[in-house]
């Protein structure tokens, strides 16, 4: 469990430490703080994977404190529903342990799927409704535009995971608009991926639409299969950089 962190927050030194060492032999590196203020410290400089916490030392409020300010899971100790008994610190660590794996274990593709919010670019009225009704069929959320304007106008509203684009668009060619939407994402620090679709499957415009900022290319007539095991590909990549490479601590909320 290299990697993995753990913030042991109890009130009794002693067994905070006995946690914390049956939980680092486990290989999850752990540090103890007896109360919800230095808790919240330790969190605002090192994002957590799992806080177990002494649920009476804690109280509503500084649970709530705690889960506003981490995306890690919460195991809260005590002897009430749904709180983990203390008493056998080893049986503790074995939920701890079994939790952490369950939450490091890699998206399946219906997870990914689920996850994954898509703009469909493309002037054919008839492709663009057979791609989003095949899109959907897998669980994503889909929305479709049928030129540049209303392609730039959902990229305005945010909250896109990939932008799949057709090659040949009236008015702009699909390497234009390419170009756009990578000046778009880097201009605004957002991590959308860009998939090219076209008929036009051949190395010249593989290269041509790469050098644009497309991250993946696309001929229309590969098997459907194929887009999706593509797409799968970089939705993965995207959300473990998004979950683990670029984590931050959530702000504190401002007074």
């Amino acid at each position: 469990m290299n990697g993995l962190r753990s913030l042991v927050v109890m009130g009794s030194q002693t067994q905070g430490l006995l946690l914390k060492l049956l939980l680092e032999e486990r290989g999850v590196e752990t540090v103890c703080v007896e109360g919800v203020e230095p808790a919240l410290a330790e969190i605002a400089g090192n994002p957590q994977d799992l806080l177990i916490v002494e649920g009476e030392l804690a109280g509503p409020t500084g649970l709530a404190d705690l889960r506003a300010r981490s995306d890690a899971a919460i195991m809260v100790l005590g002897r009430g529903d749904g709180e983990h008994d203390p008493s056998d610190p080893k049986a503790l660590v074995e939920e701890a342990c079994a939790l952490l794996e369950r939450r490091s274990a890699p998206p399946t593709v219906p997870e990914i799927f689920r996850r994954a919010h898509i703009l469909i670019v493309d002037d054919s009225a008839t492709y663009r409704e057979f791609l989003r009704a095949e899109l959907e069929q897998e669980g994503c959320t889909v929305t479709a535009a049928r030129n540049a304007d209303e392609a730039v106008a959902a990229l305005a509203g945010g909250g896109l995971d990939c932008v799949i684009l057709d090659l040949v668009m009236p008015g702009t060619s699909g390497t234009q608009l390419c170009e756009r939407f990578d000046r778009f994402r880097r201009q605004r620090g957002l991590f959308f991926q860009i998939v090219i679709l076209t008929s036009q499957d051949d190395e010249e415009q593989l290269m041509i639409s790469l050098n644009a900022g497309a991250d993946d290319f696309v001929g229309k007539a590969q098997e459907m299969d194929v887009l999706k095991t593509r797409l799968m590909a970089l939705l993965r990549r995207k959300y473990f950089v998004e979950d683990h490479l670029m984590r931050r601590p959530r702000p504190a909320p401002s007074a």
